[in-house]
């Protein structure tokens, strides 16, 4: 390799996360002013061709390790078919998504069989009240399936983040714990 990417302080980086949509299905009040409508529209999306190309580039500056962001990366047409492009790129090692799991049951064993590794997941409550006070959306039950079928296909390790919301959900933080480690999350 003749570069790397180095930053201002001499650190090699090894790590690029890429959102592949603005779209997003939850309203999530913490992430999402309410009434907004400015996603971007497809045809000004990056294609698979120009991310591959990017990635490409990235992992022959020294970049191993990839996360697939958004909005919300399961609503981009094909996400498996982009992840088993950019899983089979030379020097791409780790690639792993970041998601609100509303639509994992549908996509997790594709994920996996496509070369993504490893899951970071949204969930700020186990009470369906809040979750939908907090997003917008009643999709607790989608996500716990989407959690079970994730494991049930093989991903480890999955990680589970929490928003920590004064006044709504902060009461929850030890039963959130709980939850994560019964279910080896």
């Amino acid at each position: 390799m003749s570069s790397q990417l180095v930053d201002q302080y001499g650190r090699h980086i090894d790590y690029v996360r890429l959102s592949v949509t603005d779209r997003c299905d939850l309203r999530c009040s913490y992430c999402m002013p309410e009434g907004f409508k400015g996603f971007e529209e497809p045809e000004d999306w990056l294609t698979f061709d120009e991310i591959e190309r990017l990635i490409g580039a990235f992992a022959r500056l020294g970049v191993s390790r990839v996360r697939l962001t958004g909005g919300e990366p399961l609503l981009r047409r094909d996400i498996s078919g982009l992840s088993a492009r950019l899983a089979a790129l030379p020097g791409v090692d780790d690639l792993s998504l970041s998601t609100n799991a509303t639509q994992l049951d549908r996509h997790a064993h594709a994920l996996k069989a496509a070369g993504v590794t490893r899951l970071n997941v949204s969930l700020d409550s186990l009470q369906q009240a809040r979750v939908e006070q907090i997003n917008g959306r009643d999709v607790l039950a989608k996500v716990m399936a989407g959690l079970a079928t994730a494991q049930e296909a093989g991903f480890t390790p999955i990680k589970l983040n929490m928003v920590a919301l004064a006044g709504t959900n902060d009461d929850e933080i030890d039963t959130m714990v709980a939850f994560y480690m019964e279910r080896g999350f």
